[in-house]
């Protein structure tokens, strides 16, 4: 293992190692997909490309925020996306995602969002109070 204050590499394997076996900041570079450690789902993104979408964990979130830097939320999105994404078995960075069709984008946005983010339940509406409409009963 290689640590730095900016970047910790660690491998599985002793001299032989393969590029599945190597792990940047936590990430897992080349080989089979991070799907198989952690679940995802398959889409057909509209263009027909295909993308497994991952299950996100908290260091996902740390990591997109850390990419739009700037806080905007929209950003934040779209590296959330480059963080939990592969697009026919390739892994995405925040650039591919900006340069991908719009309505792969939407597609995405809404398989990361949905996944993710769990509505709070909507509350029950209350009849609203008209106070003249009271009897004196």
């Amino acid at each position: 293992m290689i640590a730095t204050d900016a970047v910790r590499v660690e491998s599985t394997g002793a001299n032989d190692m393969k590029t599945e076996d190597l792990r940047v900041n936590g990430v897992r570079i080349g080989g089979s997909s991070e799907a198989d450690e952690s679940g995802s789902r398959t889409i057909e993104l509209p263009s027909g490309a295909r993308a497994e979408v991952r299950k996100g964990l908290g260091r996902d979130l740390m990591r997109a925020q850390r990419t739009a830097a700037g806080g905007d939320a929209s950003a934040v999105v779209f590296a959330l996306i480059a963080e939990l994404v592969r697009v026919d078995g390739r892994k995405v960075v925040y650039e591919d995602v900006l340069d991908m069709e719009l309505a792969d984008v939407l597609a995405l946005q809404a398989e990361v969002i949905g996944e993710n983010f769990e509505r709070p339940p909507q509350r029950a509406s209350q009849d609203s109070f008209d106070p003249d409409s009271q009897s004196g009963n």
